[in-house]
């Protein structure tokens, strides 16, 4: 009886928000003390990654920061593709992550799979928008392996998730992305971050599929921006060879992470 091949071992990161100096807050958390207690729980919990997708938002609105970044990831000891997001500088960002184990790599092939990351980010907005470039780059990639099942990432959602502000800066043009998957059935899903918050929900066969931030968490459903008190966390992936996707979220408990990390807002 032949040995059925071992699952791809993907997780995801997002929404870091690091800063030049470490103990920086965003709305009122230590996102240092967040982001390191995520990479704990992964070196402990994962010590046999493939590697790490990173969905954008790496630095808080501060280029300066990507050396930190660099070093932060580097611990995990795997390979660490990144791509932007709003809070992200793209120039900056592919020059200084542009090699090594932590880059911004546009496609990554592995096994029966293939991955295509794309920014989603448009100059001086929140809102995401995905350029005639990046779905053509998307179409490409697609087009070139049919035989390989396909996950696609970026930064902002591309749908709605029922959280009136945060839906005010969704992909705009989400409807040019799904027009390009409808054509490939080899998708299997399409992940993203931004939204602080856990999403799940289907599009056909395809997966939709949101991450926590490392730093604060976003309550769903809110008409405001709220502070969720729920922990940070990651989403890991087990690809099969035969297509099937198996997910799920982790968190960092409250009596893992510092005490500054899980205050409210200031």
């Amino acid at each position: 009886m032949p040995i059925a091949a071992a699952p791809l071992r993907v997780l995801q990161i997002t929404d870091l928000h690091l800063k030049t100096q470490a103990g920086s807050r965003v709305w009122g958390v230590d996102v240092d003390a967040g982001l390191s207690a995520v990479l704990a729980r992964i070196q402990e919990k994962h010590p046999l990654v493939d590697f790490i997708l990173a969905t954008g938002d790496l630095v808080g609105d501060e280029p300066d920061a990507y050396a930190r970044v660099r070093l932060t990831l580097e611990s995990l000891g795997a390979p660490v593709y990144c791509l932007p997001g709003n809070h992200d500088f793209p120039a900056a960002l592919g020059q200084r992550l542009r090699e090594g184990l932590v880059r911004w790599q546009r496609h990554v092939v592995a096994g029966d799979w293939q991955f295509v990351l794309l920014d989603s980010s448009f100059p001086g907005t929140p809102d995401g928008h995905l350029a005639a470039s990046e779905l053509a780059l998307l179409d490409t990639a697609l087009a070139m392996h049919p035989d390989l099942h396909a996950m696609v990432c970026l930064h902002h959602n591309p749908v709605s998730i029922d959280t009136p502000w945060l839906d005010t800066m969704t992909v705009g043009n989400g409807e040019a992305l799904f027009a390009v998957l409808d054509r490939y059935p080899q998708v299997r899903a399409v992940v993203w971050g931004h939204i602080h918050a856990e999403f799940s929900a289907r599009r056909g066969d395809v997966r939709l599929l949101a991450t926590p931030a490392t730093c604060v968490q976003f309550k769903p459903g809110t008409p405001e921006p709220q502070v969720d008190p729920l922990p940070p966390g990651y989403r890991w992936f087990e690809l099969h060879p035969d297509g099937r996707l198996e997910t799920g979220v982790e968190r960092v408990e409250p009596s893992r992470m510092p005490t500054s990390a899980r205050r409210a807002p200031a």
